[in-house]
């Protein structure tokens, strides 16, 4: 009797519907449902649906059958798909409580609405537990809602919060009308005003027969004003929904008044906004009994999702209202959604509350299954930098001092040998490269020693002037041509040359000495927390004195090169060699100033002739100076850096295991300090430890499926 775009209508909605184990909810009402699921062909589905679909009116179940449906208002899912679904969201659970939704992607269940439209309600007639509810701010903090059945009778609950102070709270509650006041508590203690929005979650499980198996997270309502954060209390509502919906794991149930345009119902803008295929967002529709008469075709249409089609479809339920058992708010749901004049034409899985617990158990167990792959790999991944953190501080301290003994030697020598690898550069995988920043440091001093020679330097003129003016002072009793010039070549190489160079050999020793210092400065990390520290004192004491040693040798080596000597044969053939046009500079011969028409003086030629012999002699005496100082450029270059070198790195290697060894010979004195392990070390280790054993349960639970 059915006209046939009802029928193809209701055949599209059945064929789409996605049920699991809900024979014993869903088979005595409507047993056309599952013929035509179970149809083979859509024509057998199509005449499943003819033959049952001429009911235009549904019976209304009478008080035994009432009765008998007060047993089952939670949802009875197939024991198969129970044994399922449990443990796979015991196992979400349990990586929701260790805090790895930050680092893994949990499927979860966010439920938003705009302020007052009854989501505690939906929630309450879902878990049977009483929630707040009131006008105004209601929920001031996500409340993540874990539902568990259990076969044997008794109901438990436990809450767990943070304050505002940080302090860890855990209750257990003894009745369900204990949870409203739990949590009007926890909201308190965990913002500091009723209008204060805070971010942190409060966390609720409730075990009993007739609770269903499912998790849902409660957000705040999207409030536009309130009397503490005025409009900006709209930002910050909107802000943390935005925070847990935009999570492309999350599924989005947005609470909707069927009696209020839906144009304007901000929380399905949000859900638009994060998922604009709507692939994951499923609509609850509530007050039905408000609908304003002659606009239920309108509703009908959004409830049958034609009029703004979700994926994952609509389910409309009945307000809960105050005083009323849940049994008897089912009862009455089903009465007024099968005798409702336009209402009664939903089919059985788009109205009631049951079905809306089941779908959301059934959309929540696809979304665990769909993710696990994912989830196992991520878990794997933080595993596996858990092992590296426990790897990276070791094992705890021995008791016995023969092992005790057996791990100092092991780790003194892994210093040591460390130590000598970086410090001669032959480290293969050794983090720290030692040699290789040193040399940085080497070829720095080689340079600058260079442009310590007059022929790399800008002041050439000053340098020749200030020869000359030497040469002149330095002439005695010699007839011209016979000055005894090499005293100034001496006094070039030490006042200009050597006087120079102390400060970059100086520097180079305080560089060399601070990346020691650095190295020393991190030593390995192990259980023996007071050891890194001891190293550190041995290496300093055998630092200090390297640097003194080394001091002490590079005041050598310039006390040594105030001696001007080197090989005939270097010197010579270095003086062959050509050098910087600046070292043969000529200067012009001073012009006569007598007036015209004087007398020339007769001593003119003769002065002349002294000024070219001087001129000779300054170009001589650089020339040879420079060739000197190439040569000592070039030892000083070598000498200082060996010098360095062998004190601060070969020198300090072998001293540190010498010191090292000692301390393994005779290590009673120091298992006192050392075997006292740092409580930071020791705390991580077990936090550590005892996360790695929950991932390790979580994986192995979520490989059953």
């Amino acid at each position: 009797s059915r006209k046939p775009f009802e029928v193809e209508a209701r055949l599209r909605r059945i064929k789409n519907c996605k049920w699991i184990g809900m024979e014993k909810v869903l088979a005595p009402e409507a047993p056309h449902q599952f013929m035509a699921i179970r149809a083979s062909t859509e024509e057998a589905a199509l005449a499943a649906v003819l033959e049952y679909g001429g009911q235009e009116s549904r019976p209304i179940p009478s008080s035994d059958q009432a009765a008998a449906e007060d047993g089952a208002f939670s949802p009875e899912l197939g024991k198969a798909f129970r044994e399922c679904l449990k443990p796979c969201l015991d196992a979400i659970d349990c990586l929701r409580a260790q805090g790895l939704q930050r680092d893994i992607r949990l499927p979860a269940i966010a439920v938003v609405g705009d302020q007052s439209v009854g989501k505690s309600s939906v929630l309450e007639a879902i878990s049977g537990v009483e929630l707040p509810r009131g006008t105004g701010i209601v929920t001031r903090c996500p409340l993540m809602l874990s539902m568990r059945s259990r076969d044997e009778p008794g109901w438990s609950a436990r809450i767990k919060y943070q304050t505002k102070s940080g302090q860890n709270k855990e209750k257990n509650l003894n009745a369900s009308p204990e949870i409203g006041q739990a949590i009007r508590e926890a909201q308190n203690e965990m913002t500091s005003s009723p209008g204060e929005i805070s971010e942190h979650i409060i966390e609720l499980w409730v075990e009993s027969p007739e609770s269903p198996d499912l998790t849902l997270i409660d957000l705040p309502g999207i409030a536009r004003f309130s009397a503490d954060s005025g409009y900006a209390v709209a930002g910050i509502t909107k802000s943390l929904i935005m925070s847990y919906i935009q999570k492309p794991e999350v599924i989005i149930l947005v609470v909707i008044p069927c009696h209020v345009d839906i144009e304007t119902v901000e929380a399905l803008s949000l859900a638009k906004e994060v998922d604009p295929e709507s692939k994951r967002t499923i609509g609850v529709l509530t007050c039905p009994d408000l609908v304003n008469p002659g606009s239920e075709s309108e509703v009908m249409a959004l409830m049958q999702n034609r009029k703004i089609p979700l994926k994952k479809g609509y389910v409309s339920v009945s307000s809960l209202k105050d005083n009323m058992s849940l049994q008897q708010a089912a009862r009455e749901e089903e009465v007024f959604f099968r005798t409702h004049r336009h209402f009664r034409a939903l089919d059985k899985f788009e109205y009631g509350t049951k079905t809306l617990a089941v779908k959301l158990s059934s959309e929540l167990y696809d979304a665990i299954k769909h993710n696990i792959p994912e989830l196992m790999r991520e878990i794997q991944v933080k595993r596996e930098d858990i092992c590296k953190q426990l790897e990276s501080i070791g094992e705890g301290p021995p008791e016995h001092n023969d092992e005790m003994k057996g791990l100092l030697a092991r780790m003194l020598n892994k210093f040591a040998t460390d130590f000598a690898n970086v410090s001669t550069g032959t480290h293969r995988h050794e983090p720290d490269r030692l040699f290789g920043r040193c040399r940085k440091h080497w070829e720095t001093l080689a340079d600058e020693i260079e442009q310590c020679a007059f022929s790399d330097r800008s002041d050439v003129t000053a340098m020749w002037e200030a020869a000359k003016k030497d040469i002149e002072e330095q002439r005695g009793c010699e007839l011209p041509g016979f000055d005894n010039v090499y005293p100034v070549v001496e006094r070039l190489v030490r006042n200009h040359f050597l006087k120079l160079v102390r400060e970059p050999c100086s520097n180079f020793l305080v560089s060399v000495n601070q990346e020691v210092d650095e190295t020393n400065a991190n030593p390995r990390r192990s259980c023996l927390w007071r050891l890194s520290n001891f190293i550190k004192e041995v290496c300093e004491g055998i630092r200090t004195g390297q640097v003194d040693l080394a001091r002490e040798q590079i005041k050598n080596i310039f006390t040594e090169e105030e001696f001007v000597f080197t090989q005939d044969r270097i010197f010579l053939l270095e003086k062959d060699k050509p050098y910087n046009e600046k070292l043969r500079l000529q200067h012009r011969k001073p012009e006569s100033g007598g007036k015209s028409g004087e007398a020339s003086i007769s001593s003119e030629k003769p002065a002349a002739t002294m000024q070219d012999i001087v001129e000779r002699n300054t170009q001589r005496v650089l020339e040879g100076a420079e060739a000197y100082i190439r040569v000592a450029v070039r030892r000083l270059q070598d000498t200082i850096t060996l010098a360095v070198m062998h004190y601060m790195l070969h020198k300090m290697s072998e001293k540190l295991r010498e010191s090292l060894i000692v301390l393994v010979t005779e290590p009673q004195p120091l298992f006192d300090k050392l075997r006292e392990e740092n409580p930071l070390i020791s705390a991580k280790r077990r936090h550590l430890a005892d996360r790695m054993e929950k991932l390790a349960a979580a994986e192995q639970e979520l490989a059953r499926f």
